[in-house]
């Protein structure tokens, strides 16, 4: 064949092209061949090799084949298993996601973008910044790293790169990548930057309304992540930064997430629901020291758990609120994250009421509800202050400024909520909870049982958490219907079940001696009901729960007592013999149950004696 002329443009390009690939394929061969010899050289016993090579293998075919991003995945396995193991496989995870980085900056080889000019090439490397989840995963992987390592500058750029990586791709992950900057810098007490991007997540979710590129969805469920992080730094705060956090979770966290719960097209699990919303604000009352609201908070997370899941045919809440207000009323609006931020007039994103016929005119257009108005109502602060922890009042205003809070919403009748301030869908919903248990017949619980219906667990859980806080306070009679509920709905949870029998006699009990006199022998024979349901549930558990069968004899000798302020000396010793006989058989003579259960039966007997003396002598 006749040579080619020397200044053909088919010479000049395609060998160029040519050793360029082979360049890059052989640097990336040599990167994956060192990773491969530096986790060979790993002890067998520090990590699984077997599967580390074998996801380096992977890698390398998906590399081999054009499929970079793909490959940047297998890599990343191998750098999140030596993450996970810690101490001197940190610096080759560092490494292992460096290369990762690597590749997935890269182009995917599949058809002719391998052979493309270096103009077009750099076209698709520009078209790509900003959409590319697996360079933002990489980036972040590498973050937490050099976090690990202790570079704390290297991990701040790269955990600001991962979020460029993927801020064109939507709130949700972007919010992700921010959410690991506002962790990283909390944990350093950065409080400015932190701050920073707190603002920089909130303004990205606003232009995202504003733009309309993103809908009610991911836009709800980037304000709960954002609010969710936001009330964990203001918890920080000492100055009154607990209760601050929990008006955050019982305000506008919970109003984003019964919102979101009303649109079916929701990603399941991907957000926590109104239930874990309110229980979450409970723990943070508790940690103030403010049992009233922690109590109160708990009762709305048992009813919203349950609407949440359909139980007893209750509707979530959500729902109901966009079948009584309109689709408006469960939108998004960037009011939601107006929190602890200086007033203005009007706050962003917040329709003006006045338009529409005042505070109680067309709530339809309003789209908002009553969740925010409901924590002052169960604060009673309608007068603009909240109630500390020891019960005095905390003024919102500090230094001059009025600050944005909870209390300047008032865009809820206060018709739909009962005289606790609880919404009456919430109390609804707990009544037809509480009919559950008023219907029980009580008895102990069987191993192995199915749940009486869908959700029972989850629901009967929360029942019992109630119940325990109102135990705690002193609350007798308010705590029974609780646990009552609650062991009807955990039968086949044994265990569990015998602790809230055994919570439910002791309040019948203390009701009785406390407001009664001890005279009382309707609540008496409640009181030894319970303690006999509470017994049987923990021994349907076998001898070898030793843990059980003592709490067990525990109930067994609570019901002797019963028995004795009944005045039933007869089945009160039989169930002592019965409690001494399964602490000996199952615990030993020397243990402190065996112990207590000789020292009940003496003391027993005692008494036996002593009424035997007394009708002896008349």
């Amino acid at each position: 064949a006749p040579p080619r002329p020397r200044g053909s443009e088919e010479r000049r390009y395609q060998p160029r092209f040519a050793r360029r690939r082979s360049t890059r394929q052989r640097t990336e061969a040599a990167a994956m061949e060192s990773l491969v010899n530096a986790i060979t050289s790993l002890p067998p016993d520090a990590v699984d090799r077997e599967r580390l090579l074998e996801c380096l293998g992977n890698a390398e075919r998906n590399r081999r084949g054009g499929r970079m991003r793909e490959a940047a995945k297998w890599v990343m396995q191998v750098g999140a298993m030596l993450h996970k193991k810690g101490g001197p496989a940190m610096p080759l995870a560092e490494r292992v996601f460096q290369h990762a980085v690597h590749l997935a900056k890269q182009l995917d080889g599949e058809g002719p973008s391998s052979d493309l000019r270096d103009d077009l090439r750099d076209a698709l490397m520009v078209e790509q910044e900003g959409n590319n989840p697996e360079l933002a995963d990489a980036y972040t992987w590498l973050g937490a790293t050099e976090a690990a390592l202790g570079k704390t500058t290297e991990a701040e750029t790269h955990y600001k790169a991962a979020a460029r990586a993927i801020e064109e791709r939507g709130v949700v992950d972007l919010g992700d990548k921010l959410l690991h900057q506002c962790i990283f810098f909390r944990n350093r007490d950065n409080r400015e930057k932190y701050e920073a991007t707190i603002r920089r997540w909130e303004t990205a979710i606003r232009d995202a309304h504003k733009d309309g590129t993103d809908g009610d969805v991911a836009l709800l469920t980037s304000t709960i992540g954002c609010l969710l992080e936001k009330a964990i730094g203001i918890a920080k705060d000492p100055n009154d930064g607990l209760r601050r956090s929990a008006r955050l979770r019982g305000g506008p966290i919970a109003r984003c997430a019964m919102r979101l719960e009303a649109h079916p097209l929701r990603p399941k699990n991907s957000s926590p629901s109104v239930g874990d919303v309110y229980e979450l604000t409970a723990q943070t009352y508790d940690k103030i020291g403010d049992r009233k609201l922690c109590i109160a908070y708990l009762g709305r997370c048992a009813g919203a758990t349950a609407c949440s899941l359909g139980f007893a045919g209750l509707t979530p809440l959500g729902e109901k609120l966009r079948d009584e207000r309109g689709d408006d009323a469960v939108a998004f609006t960037p009011d939601l994250l107006d929190f602890g931020k200086k007033k203005k007039d009007p706050p962003s994103g917040v329709n003006d009421a006045g338009k529409g016929g005042g505070k109680k005119g067309n709530k339809k257009t309003t789209g908002r509800d009553e969740i925010d108005a409901i924590v002052d109502e169960i604060e009673g602060s309608k007068d603009g202050s909240s109630k500390g922890a020891n019960g005095g009042t905390t003024e919102k205003k500090k230094g001059g400024a009025d600050v944005y809070d909870d209390d300047a919403r008032k865009d809820f009748d206060e018709a739909e909520a009962d005289d606790e301030g609880m919404p009456k869908r919430e109390a609804t919903a707990l009544q037809v909870l509480f009919s559950i248990g008023d219907g029980w017949k009580m008895r102990g619980g069987v191993p192995g049982r199915e749940e009486i219906m869908e959700g029972a667990e989850a629901v009967g859980t929360k029942l019992y958490i109630l119940g325990q806080q109102l135990f705690a306070a002193e609350a007798w009679r308010e705590s029974q219907r609780p646990l009552r509920t609650a062991a009807a709905l955990i039968m086949h949870m044994p265990y569990q079940q015998g602790a809230a029998c055994h919570y439910l006699a002791c309040s019948y009990f203390h009701e009785n001696m406390r407001d009664k006199g001890g005279k009382d022998e309707r609540l008496r024979a409640y009181s030894a009901g319970a303690f006999q349901a509470a017994a049987a549930a923990r021994l349907s558990l076998g001898p070898d729960e030793p843990k059980a069968v003592k709490e067990a004899v525990g109930s067994l000798l609570f019901l002797g007592r019963v028995l004795v302020d009944m005045n039933n000396w007869r089945d009160a010793e039989r169930i002592h013999v019965q409690a001494l006989d399964i602490a000996r058989q199952t615990l030993g003579d020397e243990a402190q149950e065996t112990r207590n259960c000789l020292q009940a039966m003496m003391n027993l007997r005692g008494k036996m004696k002593q009424v035997k003396e007394a009708l002896d002598n008349k």
